[in-house]
């Protein structure tokens, strides 16, 4: 009996991983905001946004960078996924 692994589907896959990388962002932010001393926060938030968390900026880039970071590593790892079980 051979097993068949189901494929991926895109949509909720990007939407899993871009909430997922938007509330680390936020969670990342806000300890940059309570504890400063805290380098690994600053080190999580500045993979999405080069302005301060403090701004209103900071935060909407910082979200956005997140949710399209998440679809374009999504698409990415469903592809990989789905092409090699197709084999």
């Amino acid at each position: 009996m051979q097993d068949r692994i189901s494929r991926i589907p895109l949509k909720p896959a990007a939407w899993a991983l871009s909430i997922a990388l938007i509330a680390t962002f936020a969670l990342c932010a806000v300890t940059a905001l309570v504890a400063p001393e805290i380098p690994v926060a600053h080190g999580w938030v500045e993979l999405f946004t080069v302005r301060p968390v403090t701004s209103v900026f900071g935060w909407i880039e910082g979200i956005v960078g997140s949710l399209l970071f998440g679809w374009f590593f999504a698409a990415v790892a469903t592809w990989v996924f789905n092409s090699l079980t197709q084999r």
